[in-house]
């Protein structure tokens, strides 16, 4: 598959979408600029992980992938609440809950593909911890010498002596 048809590519693409005109409509004071910059920013790198992490076939570098992308999406949650909740007219509270949906999905979908991954990675290191044991093919009688004896009446007697 590739990375902009993974549905999460496509949900952090629409939020981004979303998000560009909210941070037009910031106030001009240079502290709201940046927030709205550093929020295009951080949805923008969110898309960039997405792709490195579709692309790596390494499991161990999907799992940075994906925590940095958890990182940058904490980030935007973050901000977006902080600006609602300084500033309500940036943000009503439709808004506030449509991005929150949003968020919500690409949190749901990130989460899953990370456990997934690290799934995957203790199950490697667990095979690779365990080698795989491999019986020869032995002689009947070698099996026989091999395998434990089983304990009869005259064990008793025999120690005895």
């Amino acid at each position: 598959m590739k990375p902009n048809q993974a549905s999460i590519y496509r949900e952090i693409e629409r939020l981004l979408e979303w998000t560009i005109p909210v941070a037009d409509r910031l106030p001009k004071s240079v502290s709201w600029r940046e927030l709205g910059g550093l929020l295009v920013r951080d949805l923008k790198e969110s898309l960039d992980f997405v792709v490195l992490a579709f692309q790596t076939e390494d499991r161990l570098e999907r799992l940075e992938c994906l925590n940095g992308l958890v990182m940058r999406m904490t980030s935007v949650k973050t901000t977006f609440r902080l600006m609602h909740r300084v500033r309500r007219d940036i943000l009503s509270h439709g808004q506030h809950a449509q991005m929150l949906d949003m968020m919500n999905s690409i949190s749901d979908q990130a989460g899953k593909w990370l456990r997934k991954t690290k799934y995957l990675i203790a199950e490697e290191r667990q095979a690779a911890e365990q080698p795989a044991v491999v019986q020869p093919e032995q002689k009947p009688e070698l099996r026989a010498q091999a395998e434990p004896r089983q304990r009869t009446l005259f064990d008793d007697v025999e120690g005895s002596r």
